[in-house]
Parts: C-alpha cells; sequence; structure tokens
C-alpha cells in the first residue's frame, strides 16, 4: 500500500499522507518546475520539484497514485509547461532539468 496520494485540481495540489495533507499549494505560486530522474533510463523514477513564490518546494513523485492527473493539471494550469515525454530531451545525460519558470 502507498501511503503518499497526490490531489490535484485546476486552482491547487496537494500531497496525502495515510489520507491527511502534509504539503498542498496554489499553481498560480508556482514560480519553478524542476523534472529529477534518478538515472538516465528512461524508465527511472521522476520526480517534479515544484518552487513556490514563498520559497517552499512541493515534490511530487511518478510512483504516487494520482500522478497521471496531477501531471495533466499541471499541464493546464502551467501552459508553457513541456509535455513529461520532452522533460528530458537535449538534456545531455543531466538528470535534472528546469521545465517551467514563471516570467511574470
Amino acid at each position: 500500500m502507498h501511503l503518499d496520494m497526490l490531489m490535484a485540481t485546476a486552482a491547487d495540489f496537494a500531497l496525502l499522507r495515510r489520507g491527511r495533507p502534509v504539503a498542498s499549494g496554489r499553481w498560480d505560486d508556482v514560480h519553478e518546475v524542476r523534472a529529477e530522474r534518478a538515472g538516465n533510463n528512461a524508465f527511472d523514477p521522476v520526480r517534479l520539484q515544484l518552487r513556490l513564490t514563498d520559497g517552499s518546494v512541493f515534490v511530487a513523485s511518478d510512483d504516487a497514485p494520482g500522478w497521471d492527473d496531477f501531471v495533466d493539471a499541471a499541464a493546464s494550469a502551467l501552459p508553457d509547461l513541456p509535455p513529461a515525454d520532452a522533460w528530458f530531451i537535449d538534456a545531455a545525460g543531466q538528470q535534472s532539468n528546469v521545465v517551467f519558470e514563471r516570467t511574470r
């Protein structure tokens, strides 16, 4: 049983642990999104680190239930976020890439 679960709406997102919220944020407060991969293999685990305007960092892992809905909500709320299959293209073996940065 997985203890963490991601929840996302058009306005906000949260990480639940054992059904209780432990971290949350609003899409409007996301300043930067960094995609990280544990290795160079396309099947290695992926995490997104969302840096919020208050300096806090929200971390979402692709093995948590709700990942696909979370990524879909992020794509809708952050229009400049590239599709997930492009997060590591042209990264020259890098395991961490900034995939979104709010400019306004």
